[in-house]
């Protein structure tokens, strides 16, 4: 497939098209769009709009949050067999087959961790692994797993390691990489960083945990809107992850909320910048050869921004902007 890519001047400059081959996937979450009663009908409709990979929101299937408001045992879809697991999202695996669409990474439920509840906790573990196998059953080669975040660095640390060598021998066995997330987290009306949102600490725990794992058995996924919410060089972010930077969550927001809006969508000075660096996020892509999909978490854009007439043409524009991308990072 042919496209045009170049190289701008200003958020505003004109671009000199370029002829490239696009190898790069472009992705999409499957909130909003995916039907779980017509994975064909989804698949189709999502193939149209010009995506050939997905995040898959296998976290929809469980909220630990809901369970933590009842004092009884938790009970949830991840109670099934695996057995009957996988024949759930056979339906799923054939159709994504069928249209051409890979499911790039799946997101895992969260928080995957709460005080005082042992029993939640337990449960949450034992969905994740469920989790791990599905994505080796459908092709799936990553899933998001959130750090949590605890009352003292030292408490987060410990807690987080806990979880991530708990989970550490089936993500080794499906040979499935577990990705870690960039967080924020709010105070007063402020947002303040969360776990991972200090790049050196994210890529420390990757180091520590691949070392103990023996393999590449852990990755990063970078949230550009919260990465942005938190004033981020975006760029060197980029290059400080290097080859740990394994997906990517891709949405734009104004600097204040986790809004989840498409890319170019806010701007200051009247509009003449961009309130994300965009430029720069896509030459950090370009510099580190970033290989994986490109995946926007854009929910939003269907889910509450645009009325349903619109979502084709909606989500067309955010695949647009993917290859747009691609053909400038793959661009010699």
């Amino acid at each position: 497939m042919k496209a045009t890519a170049g190289q701008g001047k200003s958020p505003r400059g004109i671009y000199k098209p370029l002829e490239v081959f696009i190898m790069l996937k472009i992705g999409v979450q499957s909130a909003g769009w995916y039907n779980k009663d017509d994975p064909d009908g989804s698949f189709s409709f999502i193939k149209e709009c010009g995506f050939d990979a997905t995040d898959f929101n296998i976290d929809h299937y469980l909220s630990t949050g809901a369970l933590a408001k009842s004092p009884e045992a938790p009970h949830s879809f991840f109670d099934k067999s695996i057995e009957e697991i996988l024949e759930f999202f056979t339906p799923l695996k054939e159709a994504a087959e069928k249209h051409g669409v890979a499911i790039a990474q799946m997101h895992a439920p969260f928080p995957v961790w709460i005080k005082d509840r042992e029993d939640i906790n337990d449960h949450a573990i034992m969905a994740v692994e469920k989790c791990l196998q599905v994505c080796q059953y459908v092709g799936c080669p990553a899933i998001v797993v959130h750090p949590v975040g605890r009352s003292t660095k030292e408490k987060e640390i410990a807690c987080n390691l806990e979880i991530y060598r708990r989970l550490m021998p089936t993500a080794v066995k499906t040979g499935v990489k577990i990705c870690l997330e960039n967080l924020f987290k709010t105070y007063k009306g402020r947002v303040t960083e969360g776990p991972c949102a200090d790049i050196t600490e994210a890529c420390w725990y990757l180091d520590t945990l691949n070392a103990e794992a023996g393999c590449d058995a852990f990755g990063f996924c970078l949230d550009v809107g919260h990465a942005n919410l938190l004033g981020r060089d975006i760029k060197e972010y980029i290059k400080k992850l290097g080859k740990r930077l394994t997906v990517l969550h891709i949405h734009d927001n104004d600097g204040n909320s986790d809004l989840h809006g498409m890319p170019y969508t806010f701007t200051r000075n009247w509009g003449a910048d961009w309130i994300c660096d965009w430029n720069g996020f896509v030459d950090g892509l370009k510099e580190i050869g970033y290989q994986g999909a490109l995946g926007f978490e854009t929910f939003r854009v269907i889910c509450s921004n645009f009325p349903r007439e619109l979502w084709p043409e909606a989500l067309k524009l955010i695949s647009a902007t993917g290859r747009y991308w691609a053909a400038r990072i793959e661009a010699e």
